[in-house]
């Protein structure tokens, strides 16, 4: 129904302003957020041993030099999240597809914060973990991973979804995400089946993750904007 008068144009422009304010908010959060969890190259300069053969996740191991630090900055990347998701959901009143990718996202960063809170106590890279089913601490950690994986992906669909419907200029880069991200998954998860130097393919699999959710404000408020205007 189209609307009329002052009052409701004043209205709609207070909501404006505010979309605003919350969206700069919010984008700073999440940018934040994903340029934290993406510390791994802090590694060569703080943890080089670990770095060059280890997964990222072995950098916030028990008795690793500076975990403190990565630890610290997978948590701060999930608070975040959780502050943007939040934001974003209650001043664009988020439905359907666009309410799930949120809650997605949201529990895409609470996964990379327990993860992170609680850090492994072995080096699976140098075989001093064990069976994995004789270490909760380790199955715990892949349950952690796995539904933040999950989630992700869930993003993914939710905004290819709602960018068909809304906004297609996105699609074309939400498809070299999902390819880009489904090659980096497939080879992680081969090279560590094999223990091959498959290492670098997990750690080009979480940047490929940090650009993902770094760019999902951008897709929002274009999907926002086109909801107002069909007001």
């Amino acid at each position: 129904m189209a609307r009329g008068g002052s009052g409701d144009i004043l209205e709609r422009a207070m909501f404006t302003r505010k979309e605003k304010w919350a969206f700069k908010i919010a984008a700073v959060l999440v940018i934040t957020a994903a340029v934290l969890y993406c510390s791994w190259p802090l590694g060569f300069i703080l943890n080089p041993s670990a770095e060059k053969t280890g997964l990222a996740s072995e950098l916030g191991a028990y008795h690793q030099p500076y975990n403190w630090l990565f630890i610290s900055t997978d948590i701060i990347s999930g608070v975040f999240l959780v502050a943007a998701c939040w934001l974003l959901a209650r001043e664009f009143n988020a439905k359907g597809w666009r309410k799930a990718g949120l809650i997605l996202l949201a529990v895409y960063g609470i996964s990379g914060a327990l993860d992170a809170a609680l850090p492994i106590s072995c080096i699976p890279s140098l075989q001093t973990c064990g069976s994995v089913w004789h270490d909760p601490m380790l199955i715990l950690h892949g349950i952690i991973d796995f539904i933040g994986s999950v989630a992700l992906i869930g993003t993914l669909i939710a905004e290819w979804v709602y960018a068909r419907r809304n906004h297609p200029n996105w699609l074309p880069w939400i498809y070299v995400i999902g390819v880009g991200g489904v090659v980096f998954a497939g080879l992680s998860l081969w090279f560590i089946l094999v223990n091959g130097p498959g290492y670098w393919a997990q750690r080009y699999y979480i940047t490929l993750s940090c650009i993902w959710v770094a760019s999902l404000p951008f897709i929002f408020r274009s999907q926002s904007r086109d909801t107002i205007e069909k007001l």
